[in-house]
Parts: structure tokens; sequence; C-alpha cells
């Protein structure tokens, strides 16, 4: 089960073990994670669960949500992650448990295959990916940030048989982008926000955040998640896309 260890100022470290689906954490007594100190507002921010794992939306706080010395609005958790809430730091720990394979929601990390001989000894170029700041009023397609997003990356699929992404509105209409890791986000990162993830048995799509329900070929996605197939359109807020398997 994650948790998060509570640590502030001369007080002892709490630990609160995360067991719903939206967890709040506040100064006030209803919250689930309560802090009890002025520097934090009465509901700072929430915890959403999000497949295994969680991400973290700021509630329009007075002091704001900082992750890893980054003040977000929305982000998603990795293990080890630094929150500071107020005078509080929170570090997030996943305790994954083991899952069966044949699991259709687990999540699956993809391990890069090993290099033959031959391709060791070819020198290759590393292009950084392209990793959205949400300044820009554009919809963005990107990944999460994560400093092991390599390992996200199945590079034993080619590039041409990957899962893509076609705009069929905004400004960015007729561009395709290709689903090229486990967690590929799409729409706008301080709005509308959806996931697509890469699981053992396909891809899903997910909400993430936002005041509009994506629509999957017309219809709300359910709770948990709707797996993708070729050609299926989603609409999230103004901005429409087909997917392509």
């Amino acid at each position: 089960m994650e948790k998060l260890v509570v640590m502030g100022g001369d007080e002892s470290p709490q630990e609160f073990p995360l067991y719903g689906k939206r967890m709040l954490i506040g100064r006030d007594e209803t919250c689930e994670v309560c802090l009890k100190d002025r520097s934090v507002s009465r509901h700072h921010a929430t915890l959403l669960k999000v497949f295994s794992g969680y991400s973290i939306e700021d509630e329009q706080s007075t002091n704001g949500t900082r992750v890893n010395g980054n003040t977000v609005t929305k982000r998603f958790l990795k293990h080890g992650d630094l929150i500071e809430v107020g005078k509080y730091h929170l570090r997030f720990i996943a305790q994954a448990a083991p899952q069966d394979m044949d699991d259709p929601d687990r999540t699956v990390v993809l391990r890069p295959r090993v290099a033959t001989p031959v391709e060791a000894a070819t020198p290759e170029v590393a292009v950084a990916p392209s990793i959205s700041d949400g300044s820009s009023p554009q919809f963005a397609v990107n990944a999460i940030s994560s400093p092991q997003t390599n390992e996200n990356i199945d590079t034993e699929i080619p590039i041409e048989d990957r899962a893509r992404v076609r705009y069929l509105s905004g400004d960015n209409k007729g561009e395709v982008k290709v689903v090229d890791r486990a967690f590929f986000s799409v729409g706008n990162p301080g709005g509308d926000l959806v996931l697509i993830n890469q699981r053992h048995s396909g891809y899903f799509l997910l909400k993430v955040g936002g005041d509009h329900p994506p629509m999957i070929n017309g219809q709300p996605i359910k709770a948990g998640g709707v797996e993708l197939h070729d050609g299926d359109r989603i609409d999230l807020g103004d901005l429409s896309l087909e997917f392509l398997s």
C-alpha cells in the first residue's frame, strides 16, 4: 500500500496510508491527511488514485503545493517524490504488491531490450523528449515528467508499429503523435488532462483532471479507464483526436 511519511519541524514523523480513490490534504479536520498548521490551507491539495499509483492536485491553496521543489497544479507521483505543503514535507512511498500477469488493470513497466554487440558498437544520438511546462495555452501531448522516462519506452516495438493519436481539431489539426511511453498525457496540464496508458493487454484511456469529462466515441469514459481501439475518437473539451493502433 502507498503511504505518505510526513515531517514537519520538530514534530515526530507521521505515516498516512493511502487507501482511497480520493484523499484530501489540509488543515480541516475532515481531511484524510490532516496537518494542523496555519501554513496549510483548510483544503490544500487532493490525492487521486490513478491505476496503481496516485496523482496530486493543488486546490488553489494560499501557499501552493510543490513536488521536488517545483510548484505544481497537477502531478503524477512516483516513488520517493517529496511534496511540500506549508511547513510540512511529505515523502510519497510506493509499495506495489506483486501482481498477476493476467491482471488487466496492472501497470506494465516496459524494459528496454539488451543491445547486440553490433548495435552496442554503433554510436547513437540521444534526443531529449519534449516536456510541456504548462505555461502555453495550447494543448500539449507529452510525457509526464520523470527522470526515468526511458524505462517506460518499449524499445522492442519499432516506431512505425506503435500506437498514435491524430489531431482532428485545434491549432495542431492533422498532426500525428506517437504514443511512445507507458504513461502518455493528452490535453492541457493546467486543465483538462487524460492519460493513455500502455498495459500488458493494450492501451487504456483515463481521466486525470479538468472540468470537462473526456468522451470516447461520444460516450463518457468509465471509472478506471476504457480500452482504446483503432479509430476511436477522443473528445476532451475543445480538443478532438483519433486513436490509431
